[in-house]
């Protein structure tokens, strides 16, 4: 059975922040230490010690001994100093609290009697317990177990885990803790490996090797823990070349000074050795040394060098040194060394060096400019081939697909292609620039040519105060906030004019700045209401006075530029308006035009743009005149087809306001007011309802796909489609947003276009002169 521990005990409770230091709290880390002691650098990881403070935990129970603390109720001085050689203690759990999760080594050794005692064999466990306890705290299975019986005890005794086991290694877990086995069980597998090099370092002159001489026998992770032992010592011997110090490796118990001597000599020797590998030739732009090293230099290419020289890749050529197509040797500075007449061998001789280009991995790209294919053929060629994860080797591909038949004469020939590409690219650009220089020049004298047309047309727009002016363009589908926005500008501006198509949407202005207590005046083809104190007027834009525009003029439906018979009006409050601040609202296709135009009058121009505010779909069934869903403007484009869907819905007993362009214009108002107030629950109105009036419609539905132009009855427009349809839905007084027609084909054409990009405006209309 396994021992179940005992709650824990609270002894100090601390900020989650680290402990402070007292006695007390040290006695407590350490009664949970199996190894009774533990380092400063462990015990700073939750305790603020420093070097003032660190005396402050000492007590009779708890001796320092320099960087260590220990418990003298389980340490004696002596097993201190033996122990602290080879343990690692690591610092008891502890929750954020300061509530340490273990009990102390004496409470688990009174619950480990108590567990003894449940045993078979009580008194033969105890037994083992004792011999256990004549070892540091650990040891191997046939040191503590002679015979078979102990054996199967210590078996027992694992399974209810009083005694543990780690790799080959048993231990006590109130002795010994789990980083001190790991370091244990580390030194454990190292012992062979350990002896291992201590033989041949016996056996070598001065009981030194090189670093480079070991490393051929071991694993370069387990070399590393090798020299980290104390049975080594690392020291370099001065080069006068990179890497200047070669390292050396000498048992610890050897003669520093003899090794060091030894070590000198082995490397001044390694290089008369050499000296008969490499040859009589020099490479070209060398002189021959005074000294063996220096011969051998004279005498040797590098590796990084070599490969330059030859004309391939340094992994390359080391490929072909692995695979023993070139002779090499390494110094003893540690260095790979190529004989010159190997190197010269393979730049003199195209068919030799051909052994050791083989190796040359070439791309898809250099293999298309060589044969003058393009890169997707090769590609293909190369999958067909097999090369379909990694690029070929010159060797796997040499002579097919018409390349050459040496590496030289690859390179050769991709080196002219390439300058030939790079060239043909520069004419390219130079060609590019030369013509994109041609279309600024042309869309210059275009300006200019706009400009003197504008000054023709709009003799004052060059007024004075011109140059401090600034045209803000807000873009966006409808029920954005463009307007919103534009007002707040305006009455903060403090005079001017808000100019809109229509009359009903000039009142709808008018109306909603006096209520909020902005004087406003209204001024319309058909009405003229002065209010006391007022300084902004909300017009029909033809009724705009440009020579008295105040601080700031609004012109919306900006659109309206380019329409044929009425795009004079937006033109002229554009071009001859003299506040400094002009608020431009449009859709995106009207982007374009207005800042050609603000461009050519040279007026700064700002483009703020507004994503709509509320969500809109197309519906996804079409509503019958029967059906027709409360809420709804009906759209229909003459005057007659309105009056006879308000005929056909009241006899249906639908109650329906009306708005068209001809109704007087107070008629108008009460028809949109009827349906605002909910009075009505169906607003048949013509496309003058696209033009911004606020009405609180959850639906739009099409009962006309065509309109008659003036000219013509053609089908409508995507921006003319975007623009009513994106009455559905406003902001602030509507929570549902759809578009919709009274039958199926209407539908799918309203789907359709609702999602196609309007027809960007290329032309203002102006009035004739």
């Amino acid at each position: 059975m396994k021992h179940t521990p005992k709650p824990t005990k609270q002894y100090l409770v601390t900020s989650v922040a680290r402990l402070e230091p007292n006695p007390e709290l040290l006695i407590n880390i350490l009664a949970r230490v199996p190894e009774g002691l533990i380092r400063y650098d462990t015990l700073c990881q939750r305790i603020q010690l420093d070097r003032q403070t660190r005396d402050q935990a000492t007590s009779e129970r708890v001796v320092r001994s320099g960087e260590w603390w220990y418990d003298t109720t389980r340490l004696s001085a002596e097993d201190f100093e033996e122990r602290q050689q080879w343990v690692k203690p690591v610092f008891p759990d502890m929750n954020a609290a300061g509530i340490f999760q273990q009990d102390t080594i004496a409470e688990r050794e009174l619950a480990r009697q108590e567990q003894l005692a449940t045993l078979t064999d009580p008194a033969a466990a105890q037994r083992l317990l004792g011999r256990m306890q004549a070892t540091p705290g650990y040891t191997t299975v046939d040191a503590l177990c002679p015979d078979d019986d102990d054996k199967a005890l210590l078996e027992s005794l694992l399974d209810v885990e009083i005694l543990r086991k780690f790799d080959r290694i048993i231990f006590d877990p109130l002795r010994i803790g789990s980083k001190t086995i790991r370091h244990l069980a580390a030194q454990h597998r190292l012992e062979p490996l350990r002896q291992h090099l201590i033989a041949l370092l016996e056996t070598a002159e001065g009981h030194t090797l090189s670093q480079e001489q070991i490393a051929t026998q071991f694993d370069a992770n387990v070399l590393k823990e090798l020299l980290s032992l104390p049975d080594f010592t690392l020291f370099n011997v001065k080069v006068k070349a990179k890497p200047y110090n070669i390292p050396w490796v000498r048992l610890n118990s050897a003669d520093a000074e003899t090794a060091l001597i030894v070590a000198t000599d082995a490397v001044r020797t390694s290089w008369d050795k050499l000296l008969t590998l490499c040859g009589d030739m020099l490479r070209p732009d060398a002189k021959d040394g005074k000294t063996t090293r220096q011969k051998v230099i004279a005498r040797t290419y590098t590796v990084g060098i070599a490969a330059k020289r030859i004309g391939v890749r340094q992994q390359t050529l080391e490929h072909a040194i692995n695979e023993g197509r070139i002779e090499a040797f390494t110094d003893p500075e540690g260095t790979m060394r190529l004989p010159v007449d190997a190197v010269e061998g393979a730049y003199n001789n195209p068919e030799y060096a051909e052994h050791i280009t083989a190796f040359e991995t070439l791309t898809p790209r250099d293999i298309s400019i060589v044969i003058n294919m393009g890169y997707q053929s090769v590609r293909r060629r190369l999958q067909k081939a097999g090369f379909t994860r990694s690029d070929p080797r010159w060797g796997q591909i040499r002579g097919r697909w018409n390349l050459p038949d040496t590496y030289r004469e690859f390179r050769e020939i991709l080196k002219i292609n390439t300058e030939m590409l790079r060239a043909q690219r520069e004419s390219m650009r130079v060609e590019e620039e030369e013509r994109l220089a041609e279309e600024r020049r042309i869309q210059d004298e275009m300006r200019e040519e706009l400009r003197a047309r504008l000054v023709a047309a709009f003799p004052t727009w060059q007024h004075e105060e011109r140059a401090d002016q600034r045209i803000y363009l807000r873009v966006g589908p409808p029920n954005s906030g463009k307007t919103h926005k534009a007002l707040e500008a305006l009455v903060a501006a403090g005079s001017g004019w808000y100019l809109a198509p229509l009359r009903l949407l000039a009142f709808e202005i008018f109306d909603r700045l006096n209520q909020q207590g902005v004087p406003c005046n209204l001024l319309t083809g058909e009405e003229h209401i002065e209010v006391v104190g007022a300084t902004i007027t909300a017009a029909t834009v033809e009724m705009f006075n440009p020579h008295a525009s105040g601080e700031c003029v609004i012109i919306d439906e900006a659109q309206m530029l380019a329409d044929a018979d009425r795009g004079w009006a937006w033109t002229r409050a554009l071009m001859e308006a003299e506040a400094p601040e002009i608020h431009v609202i449009g859709p995106e296709p009207a982007r374009e035009l207005i800042e050609r135009m603000a461009n050519a009058a040279a007026i700064p121009l700002e483009i703020v743009q507004h994503e709509r505010l509320s969500p809109i779909k197309i519906a996804d069934k079409h509503w019958p005149l029967v059906e027709m869903p409360p809420r709804t403007i009906l759209v229909a484009f003459s005057r007659a087809m309105v009056l006879s869907l308000k005929t056909e819905l009241e006899r249906n007993k639908r109650s329906v306001s009306v708005v068209y362009g001809n109704l007087p214009p107070e008629v108008r108002r009460k028809q949109a007011e009827r349906f605002a107030t909910s009075e009505t629950d169906i607003c048949i109105a013509t496309d003058a309802v696209g033009m911004g009036l606020n009405l609180p419609a959850d639906y739009v539905c099409f009962y006309e796909v065509e309109k008659y132009d003036g000219r013509t009855t053609r089908p409508l427009t995507p921006a003319e489609v975007q623009q009513i349809g994106g009455r559905a839905g406003r902001y602030g007084l509507s929570t549902i947003g759809e578009i919709g027609a009274t039958n199926k084909a209407d539908l799918r054409f309203i789907r359709k276009v609702y999602h196609e990009p309007a027809a960007t405006l290329t032309h203002a209309r102006v009035a004739p002169t």
